[in-house]
Formats: structure tokens, sequence, C-alpha cells
């Protein structure tokens, strides 16, 4: 049996940014439900996956979500950013004045704005000592484009479509229970991950906070990770 084509395991790119947008993305999801002919489903959204997921869920109402499950999660824009920045704040100074000047300047696909942003996602993408392969492979076949056209050149400094997603006033409009994860050192800091899960009110609803690991925390504590959305979803099952 041949093995699958280039095409086959790596994702479209289509080239016309009128695609790059949140709604085409939830019709992706709707379609890949109806293809594999997933009619109950519980849902796990990692970072700007969260935000699929969850207007997916808000604005299809689709029938058969059972759970939700919002790793690294960002319902507020606004929100992401702040705490990014207080992150840079906090790093030494020739870090953040390389970072500042050189997105101020436009210039950041210099080796030096790329060594500064290496040092801030050591701390708050992936604290290991030797990333997992699949975030290496992330990190190579990462679309780019996409990335500055909804975000734009970093997350500190949000221009793209996406600086005016702003969900928080909504999430009691979500009737699923979710489980909010977290690392202690995410970028979808725990602080703003608890505040999410107070606004949702659902009694079955769960909020974990993972030590000594930070946004990719389902990949730095992968069994702990791991046992904890099992036990929620076994919750749901039952």
């Amino acid at each position: 049996m041949k093995g699958p084509s280039s095409s086959m395991i790596n994702s479209d790119r289509p080239d016309d940014p009128a695609l790059w947008a949140i709604n085409r993305f939830v019709e992706e999801l709707e379609q890949v439900r109806k293809s594999l002919g997933l009619n109950t489903v519980n849902i796990l959204g990692q970072s700007w996956g969260s935000m699929l997921a969850f207007d997916y869920v808000l604005e299809r109402k689709p029938t058969g979500v059972r759970s939700l499950v919002f790793s690294g999660p960002c319902l507020s824009m606004s929100r992401w950013m702040t705490d990014q920045q207080a992150y840079l704040a906090a790093m030494p100074e020739t870090i953040r004045d390389v970072i500042y000047e050189k997105e101020a300047s436009g210039d950041t696909n210099s080796q030096e704005y790329r060594e500064a942003m290496m040092y801030y996602y050591r701390r708050h993408l992936c604290r290991l000592d030797s990333w997992p392969d699949c975030l290496n492979r992330t990190f190579e076949k990462m679309g780019t484009s996409v990335y500055e056209h909804m975000v734009g050149p970093s997350e500190f400094t949000i221009t793209g479509t996406l600086g005016d997603y702003e969900r928080t006033d909504r999430v009691k409009e979500i009737t699923q229970p979710i489980l909010f994860t977290c690392g202690r050192y995410d970028e979808a800091t725990p602080e703003t991950t608890a505040r999410y899960h107070r606004m949702h009110t659902h009694p079955g609803s769960e909020f974990v906070i993972l030590e000594n690991a930070s946004h990719e925390h389902h990949l730095e504590k992968p069994e702990e990770y791991l046992h904890i959305v099992r036990d929620f979803l076994r919750k749901q099952e039952s």
C-alpha cells in the first residue's frame, strides 16, 4: 500500500487572504465532522483551537457536542496581549529592547529578533530543554503569512484580523461542560484562564493548572495532561 502523499499529510495553504478568516475555519470543522460521520463528539481546542472551537459551538450551535476542552485558551485577544506584554516587561532589558526595536521598525525577520523571541518561547511556550519533534516541525512549516494576517508580527503586538476577538461576555452561552487547562507559565496565564472558568457557570466545568509547564503543557507533561483529559471525558461519558 502506498504511503500518503505530501498533500495528504500537510494542511492546504490557500494564497487568498480572504480565506484566512475564522468563519471559514469554522466551516471546515463542520465539514470534517460531516465527512467522518462524527455525530457525537468531545472537542479539544488548544490555543487558537480554543477560539475556533468556541466560535463553532457558539455560532453553529451544532448537535452532538458533549463537552469541550480548552487548553491554553484565548477568549479575549486584548487580555492575551496584555498578559504577553506583562511577561515581556519582566524579561531582561536586552531582550525587551530587541523586540521593541525590531517590531517598531518592521524588521521581524532578523536573526536578532528571532533569538529574542526564542528566549520568550523557552519560558512561556515550551520549557523543555529539547523540544519534541512535533513542535519543531510545527515551527518549520508554520503558516507565517496566515499568522501575520490574523494575529500580527507577534503576540505582543496584535494588528491582525483577530485583534477584535472578544468572547468573554458570551462564555455563559456555552451549555456544555468545559475543561480549562493551562501551564503555570502559560501564555494563557493561570489568572486569565481561571477568569474564563469562573465565567462559565456549568457545574461540570473544571480548571487545572499544570505546574512547571507553559503553553505546550500537553507536550511538557503528556502523562499528567492525558490523565486530566481522560478523567474529564470519562465523566462526560458516564
